[in-house]
């Protein structure tokens, strides 16, 4: 029921704190509604409705716009229809995050060793997760390294030490975003939120088939030692011309995956990403390794710490007696004054992780930046984080009606926005100081790294389109900025749902329209 209502408060821009009695719920419920149907009225201004406009896209539901910079409407086809728009989603966030980049900076969200004194005089260390997901461990590790913190507690003098402590209370516990599918959670792409993060949150098995028919797949864990979960390989390897087919299986809170499925002989490796559900716990089991590795005893448990949501997480009227004020949120803090840092981290930039979410389309990235904008906000939650979007698009002229947003990654089955939105929001962001980074931060079409590297390759947008792709179930999305043959740069948004999960990608169908669109024009 408290779902359901938070999902009412979200259509109703938060204007109301709390459901005194049946009948204000129902008035909540009503202007939701109402919201939401007049959402899906189309604009009738240069829109195309013949559908035979773009063939490639026939037998589809799909909505395009395509602007200048100026805003002049070149293509329009349900433009203002809302739709699932996937990881387009992550524009948003990233903008906004970009747009209060002075903000986050000085949060300070480097990873940090606290010392807390204990009766038996070794001392509690303490991981306090302030948002940085850049965080790593093991040999590929470069840069903000658990083992550098390790390192620094050996220097210190530090011998032996009781419990470790991953400490995730800078964000509320919102590990699974509202509209997540359960389905999702057993994957890297849908691992648990957290303030704190090594190695993506993610523990990786490398698959490989053994040289005989029926004898079990060969299985490792990337990182190389003792492994934080256990695995049971039931999976086998096959005939030469089997099915590639490999199945995982992890339930939520149980440590043990199962593994199953066939590999044929002769066929590559794997790599399988598992998620985990507490990573401020994974991070202390880290943390307790590249101790042990620097020569650092741990005589105690590895434990973790939460800040369960709470009501004041939640955006609340500035003004309670006026319904209209535009809502707020209360700062929270973290630590007591008498915590001794031993170490910390220097964080990645908020462009360098901006970067990395748009052209590899981390999802735990952009559900961090959420909450990291919800900290700025006042609470460090995504209702708060959302707020701050709000604020963008308003800043940007899109209507309210025009768009829900429930996470910040895109992976929420909550989310409907218009391609309209994305192209005002798209617009905004290019007339912004910030506007230059925020377009190199976008795959860009054929180039070697980011998600368009395998897409548009030897035509006439390679190197000439930057924008971002979007995948789930049933939906195919690409929205951003492309160099038409004119040399004029527009601006553009192409969704598809609805898409038969049998069907195949909806990706060059897509792609093939806005070759066309940018040779028109």
């Amino acid at each position: 029921m408290r779902d359901f209502l938070l999902s009412i408060r979200r259509a109703t821009k938060y204007r109301a704190t709390t459901c005194r009695g049946i009948f204000r719920c129902w008035r909540i419920f009503v202007a939701g509604s109402v919201t939401i149907f007049l959402a899906t009225v189309p604009a009738r201004s240069g829109e195309t409705d013949d559908v035979d406009a773009h063939p490639d896209l026939a037998g589809l539901r799909y909505g395009i716009s395509v602007t200048d910079l100026d805003g002049n409407v070149l293509v329009a086809h349900r433009a203002d229809e809302r739709f699932a728009p996937a990881s387009n989603v992550k524009l948003f966030v990233t903008a906004a995050a970009l747009a209060a980049e002075e903000a986050l900076s000085a949060l300070d969200p480097a990873l940090r060793v606290v010392s807390e004194p204990t009766a038996s005089g070794a001392p509690t260390l303490v991981l306090v997760g302030r948002g940085d997901p850049t965080v790593g461990f093991g040999a590929e590790c470069e840069a903000r390294c658990i083992e550098d913190l390790a390192e620094a507690v050996a220097q210190s003098g530090i011998a032996t030490v009781g419990d470790i402590i991953g400490d995730d209370r800078w964000f509320a516990d919102e590990r699974r975003p509202l509209g997540w599918s359960w389905d999702d959670l057993k994957f890297g792409h849908g691992t648990s939120v957290s303030a704190i993060a090594v190695n993506d949150n993610i523990l990786a098995i490398r698959v490989s088939p053994s040289t005989k028919p029926g004898t079990n797949v060969e299985v490792s864990w990337v990182d190389a030692g003792p492994s934080y979960f256990n695995l049971n390989n039931e999976a086998k390897t096959g005939d030469a011309d089997g099915a590639r087919a490999l199945r995982l299986e992890r339930r939520i809170g149980d440590r043990t995956a199962r593994l199953y499925g066939e590999l044929p002989v002769g066929s590559k490796a794997v790599t399988l990403d598992l998620a985990v559900d507490n990573p401020a716990h994974l991070a202390a089991w880290y943390f307790k390794r590249a101790l042990e590795a620097k020569g650092v005893s741990v005589s105690g448990e590895l434990r973790s710490r939460r800040r369960p949501l709470q009501y004041a997480d939640e955006p609340i009227p500035a003004d309670a007696n006026d319904p209209n004020a535009y809502p707020r949120c209360a700062t929270r803090t973290q630590l007591a004054s008498s915590e001794t840092v031993i170490a910390s981290l220097h964080p990645a930039p908020i462009r360098d992780i901006v970067a990395k979410t748009n052209k590899d389309s981390i999802n735990l990235y952009a559900e961090v930046l959420l909450r990291q904008l919800g900290r700025v906000a006042g609470a460090g939650s995504s209702f708060c984080g959302l707020l701050k979007i709000q604020e963008l698009l308003e800043d940007a002229g899109v209507p309210r009606a025009s768009y829900d947003i429930a996470d910040g990654s895109g992976l929420s089955s909550y989310n409907r926005v218009t391609p309209a939105t994305i192209t005002a929001l798209l617009r905004h962001a290019a007339s912004a100081p910030w506007g230059d980074v925020y377009r190199a931060s976008l795959p860009v079409g054929g180039a070697p790294a980011g998600t368009l590297k395998y897409r548009f390759r030897d035509t006439a947008l390679e190197g000439k389109i930057f924008a971002k792709t979007g995948t789930l179930n049933h939906v195919d999305a690409l929205s951003g900025y492309m160099l038409a043959r004119s040399g004029k740069m527009l601006v553009f948004s192409i969704i598809v749902n609805d898409r038969p999960l049998e069907s195949d990608s909806a990706m060059q169908k897509i792609d093939s329209t806005l070759l066309k669109i940018a040779d028109r024009y």
